[in-house]
């Protein structure tokens, strides 16, 4: 639980680290994303389960989560060269 509690830290720290200097303008596009990320995601779950019923709806949360540990693998710390 601890982990999760932290998230929101850790994600602000790793935003203000990778855009030294710009850390307002930083932290406003990251709140878009993640509005828009949010409003994404219950425009397709609504489809599928329009489409498939609340059987389907579980679909497309299950191929973005299948393809997290691809994102996780190729990222990279800010500041790290390479």
């Amino acid at each position: 639980m601890a982990a999760v509690t932290e998230a929101p830290n850790a994600r602000q720290t790793w935003l203000m680290a990778a855009a030294p200097g710009a850390g307002e303008a930083a932290a406003a596009l990251f709140v878009a994303v993640f509005n828009g990320a949010i409003a994404l995601g219950a425009l397709v779950g609504g489809w599928a389960a329009d489409g498939r019923g609340t059987v389907g709806a579980p679909v497309p949360g299950g191929a973005l989560a299948a393809g997290a540990p691809a994102t996780v693998a190729l990222g990279r710390a800010p500041g790290r060269e390479g």
